[in-house]
């Protein structure tokens, strides 16, 4: 994970597993994509025009992560193969403008007066399957299948990423986050244990709110918490606009 929040920006990332380096190609792309949206970000400053600026530099952040990782697995064939999911963020905070780039099973969500909805589609076998209607999305958890991703950074093939854009509304929030968080909880409980984060932060500061995505990650621990997980937790006040 990394993030520059100053400017609005959060990236995670998660190695793929099996794979060797997986925590070294997570890292790579977290910095390469954060430092890229940061340039972009501060170039972009009060341009009318921010998110079309921003979907471009989204797409070359991403395009950025995987060179760096080619280009580091190259120079070391212990680390050939290497592989990670990647998400990222940018929200302006003078506007609300808001972009996202995303590539693998990790997530982004946005939390709006109390709704968590999924952002992204996770590049994964078993997600095509769930559109063809060939298994139904409670069955698709439990398959052997489900992290069997099909588009991935750092490979020898260059991803797609999915690139969408909108508008923050005050109060809105987004969540950033890797499989081992979805894989524990559903979207219901990870949508009420935020809320009621969010409804603590206002109330009682920043810290509360903090504590409210601490409570969402133990909640997955203690529901099993077989992979690693990683969240970012984005809040858009609308303090500027």
């Amino acid at each position: 994970m990394s993030l520059v929040p100053d400017l609005g920006v959060a990236v995670v990332a998660d190695g793929m597993g099996g794979h060797p380096g997986g925590d070294v190609a997570s890292q790579i792309a977290a910095d390469t994509a954060a430092r890229l949206l940061g340039e972009a970000v501060a170039s972009a400053a009060g341009a009318i025009d921010f998110s079309r600026l921003l979907r471009t530099a989204m797409e070359r952040s991403v395009s950025g992560a995987h060179a760096e990782i080619r280009k580091y697995g190259a120079s070391d064939p212990s680390l050939d193969g290497m592989g990670t999911t990647l998400t990222a963020l940018v929200v302006s905070p003078e506007s609300g403008a808001f972009v996202v780039g995303h590539v693998g099973d990790s997530r982004a969500y946005r939390l709006r007066s109390g709704k968590l909805t999924q952002l992204t589609r996770d590049d994964t076998w078993i997600q095509e399957q769930i559109e063809r209607g060939d298994i139904s999305p409670q069955n698709a958890k439990r398959s052997p299948y489900a992290h069997l991703l099909t588009q991935c950074v750092g490979l020898e093939e260059a991803p797609t990423p999915q690139v969408l854009e909108g508008v923050a509304e005050p109060g809105d929030a987004f969540l950033l986050c890797t499989d081992g968080l979805v894989g524990m909880l559903d979207d219901d409980a990870m949508e009420r244990l935020l809320s009621e984060g969010l409804d603590a932060g206002r109330q009682h500061g920043a810290g509360a709110r903090a504590a409210g995505v601490r409570r969402l990650l133990d909640a997955a621990n203690e529901a099993g918490g077989y992979d690693n997980i990683t969240a970012a937790f984005v809040s858009y006040r609308g303090e500027a606009s």
